[in-house]
């Protein structure tokens, strides 16, 4: 006679699944043989038909191994039972290998809340889990800003139990001003103004926010932690543009103004690159603050300065607070490019105007792409920009050349067919319209092979007429157009008749200076 326990597995499986979950466990335990090989079973049948339980056992008593087969079969890691997530139970229980494993899921909702709108970061930080806290404050989806039934956020509740630890490793996610604002919107805003910090804890004492003012009288150290990527509270909260929390961590931690971050940036740079002028005004007001750091925003971006970040705008007010501070370094070249050219590329021409009162700025940098900044607001075509440039007189070098072709800016404007920018050029007392490219040509004979009779006309305009006429009249007669040639022919006599008449000048002071020596 065959024994029960001597049949197949999948026959067993077959038995099993005609069963409830209690039958099926009540027969696996009719003998020790029967439980390893109904233990499948009993598995599929609890994620099938009892919303995966089994999971909520493993989180509580912290089988990691159970856990792990269970979610190998796909046991649902977000089934609430009891009003409460395996995430939540595993919080609860103080069960770190299982938080772990469910934290390593995809499928995770690390921010699901219960009907009392309590996600599993506030069951951590109310049963004083350090290190769960710490688990889940590194998952990257995490939110720690919802509130619950009560309009109550997790760091209220850190600040409630007055746990310093929690309060500094959620003020790096989230800091003082997006509680404020969920539990007393009409008490902090943008728009309020500086504040000492005594004032700022009656004004939240007095909106009934007790336990807040015990924050703020926390210790100005506790501040000074960093998170993976080398960001501080401070960092935090001025990329944010949190402005009263910008102000409480400068007055109790000072330390953190200059802080850098792994990719060098500092709370300036990050207030000038987001647009937070308020609190761009409130850093500039230490006096030790560094305002010419270089930082980027990732390993392979190019980097920049707050000088850059304003570059980029048409606003200028914020500009005039950096150059008005002695240590700025206005030439301070973020991915070998100068905020002054930068500006020029975005066509900001306040910005031009304001960085060109700067007695340091650099006009005749060249940089990219191997240009100086007239002769790329002379490609870009930014008729203003040059006329602001030339205005600069002597210091500005009007016949610099470019790297690649050798090309002062008068050639690029011709090559461009910008006649406007051309006679600004030409306004220049220093300007030379003989100089030669590194393909031998001069302005005019570019002019003539673009066949651009303006342009002809305008360079032969004027008391300085090119030396080098012969070259373009040739082409001009090559390509068979006279009014060219007529107009450079003309050139040709005139400044031959002044030529001579110069030579006849020069013979007769010498004749008149002979005849002196005689007398």
């Amino acid at each position: 006679m065959v024994s029960i326990i001597d049949f197949p597995t999948e026959i067993l499986w077959i038995i099993a699944s005609t069963l409830s979950g209690g039958q099926i466990s009540a027969f696996a335990q009719t003998h020790r043989n029967l439980y390893p090989k109904l233990r499948l079973a009993l598995i599929k049948y609890n994620i099938k038909h009892q919303n995966s339980s089994a999971l909520h056992w493993a989180a509580k008593t912290n089988h990691c191994a159970f856990a792990k087969a269970l979610i190998s079969y796909r046991a649902d890691v977000n089934a609430l039972v009891d009003d409460s997530s395996p995430l939540m139970t595993a919080a609860d229980h103080g069960s770190e290998l299982v938080i772990k494993v469910l934290l390593q899921k995809r499928r995770l909702r690390v921010n699901l809340r219960n009907t009392k709108g309590e996600s599993a970061l506030w069951h951590s930080v109310a049963t004083t889990s350090s290190v769960i806290v710490t688990q889940l404050l590194q998952h990257p989806q995490l939110k720690v800003d919802l509130p619950n039934s009560e309009g109550q956020t997790v760091l209220w509740l850190a600040v409630f139990q007055g746990n310093r630890d929690y309060v500094c490793q959620l003020l790096i996610r989230d800091l003082l001003l997006d509680h404020w604002k969920a539990t007393s919107p009409g008490v902090i805003s943008q728009d309020t103004p500086l504040t000492r910090s005594e004032e700022t804890v009656t004004s939240v004492a007095g909106s009934g926010g007790a336990s807040i003012s015990r924050m703020l009288r926390l210790r100005g150290e506790e501040f000074d932690i960093v998170d993976e990527q080398g960001l501080t509270p401070l960092h935090t909260a001025a990329r944010s543009g949190h402005l009263l929390a910008v102000d409480f961590l400068l007055r109790h931690a000072n330390t953190l103004l200059n802080r850098k971050d792994s990719y060098g940036r500092t709370a300036l740079w990050w207030s000038t690159f987001s647009f937070y002028d308020r609190v761009t005004q409130r850093l500039l007001e230490e006096k030790d603050v560094e305002i010419s750091t270089l930082g980027t925003c990732g390993k392979y971006d190019s980097p920049s300065t707050s000088l850059h970040h304003l570059a980029r705008r048409n606003d200028t007010t914020v500009l005039g607070w950096f150059l008005s501070r002695p240590s700025l370094d206005p030439n301070l070249c973020g991915g070998s490019q100068s905020p002054l050219c930068l500006a020029i590329q975005q066509g900001n021409t306040a910005v031009v105007r304001l960085l060109l009162t700067h007695k340091k700025t650099q006009i005749n940098a060249v940089e990219t792409p191997n240009n100086s900044p007239l002769l790329l607001a002379t490609q870009e075509g930014h008729r203003d920009m040059v006329e602001l440039l030339v205005r600069q007189g002597d210091r500005l070098q009007i016949n610099q050349l470019n790297s690649p072709d050798k090309e002062t800016a008068l050639c690029v404007a011709i090559c461009h067919g910008r006649l406007d920018i051309l006679d600004i050029l030409l306004g220049h007392p220093r300007i030379n319209i003989d100089t030669i490219n590194g393909w031998g040509e001069t302005a005019l004979l570019l002019a003539v092979k673009r066949e651009d009779i303006a342009m002809v006309s305008r360079l032969l305009q004027g008391p300085n007429l090119p030396c080098i006429l012969a070259m373009p009249a040739e082409v001009a007669q090559s390509r068979k157009n006279r009014d060219m040639s007529r107009l450079i022919q003309e050139a040709m006599k005139q400044k031959s008749h002044r030529d001579y008449s110069s030579r006849e000048r020069q013979r007769q002071i010498r004749k008149s200076r002979v005849n002196f020596s005689f007398v």
